[in-house]
């Protein structure tokens, strides 16, 4: 029998990139650039990412980390230039995405976006630790198994930076 709510998993929301047409293009504006709209939204396995643009001046290339950064168009890892571009995201972590065209990218015609993964809501700090436990790893401070344990228990938490 199949699952009906796995189904809507896989087929995830199409997202238009940066809210609107004709976004995808160098901004005149620093005040909102696409990594900030990418920062904001949230990813998922199976959602797609559409791009609206003018296909006669501009491209979607799909890249590695160090040719983002670089602004290296030489070996993308996928390109498009039709003017209405779909992208699956099938796996979670990063993917890397500028201009194809000539100097579009160093002027900052890029996005990066962070793809969840499946288990981020299944986190360390949704069950924290009991208080017993915490209070007897502090009152043995001369321990250093109970100063390592206090430790390893923090980290996943995110109260230690």
């Amino acid at each position: 029998m199949d699952d009906p709510s796995a189904d809507a998993i896989v087929k995830g929301r199409e997202i238009l990139v940066g809210g609107h047409s004709n976004i995808w293009k160098v901004s005149e504006s620093r005040d909102e650039t696409l990594n900030q709209w990418s920062s904001r939204t949230r990813f998922k396995i199976g959602d797609s990412l559409l791009w609206k643009y003018n296909a006669e001046n501009d491209s979607v290339l799909q890249v590695r980390k160090n040719d983002y950064e670089k602004c290296d168009r030489s070996e993308p890892i996928r390109g498009y230039k039709d003017g209405h571009t779909k992208i699956e995201l099938k796996r979670s972590g990063p993917f890397y995405f500028i201009s194809g065209e000539e100097g579009h990218c160093q002027r900052g015609e890029k996005l990066l976006v962070l793809v969840l993964s499946p288990n981020h809501n299944k986190s360390v700090a949704a069950a924290p630790a009991p208080v017993n436990a915490i209070k007897h790893m502090i009152t043995n401070k001369g321990s250093i198994n109970g100063a390592w344990s206090l430790l390893l228990l923090l980290l996943p938490l995110g109260l230690l930076v």
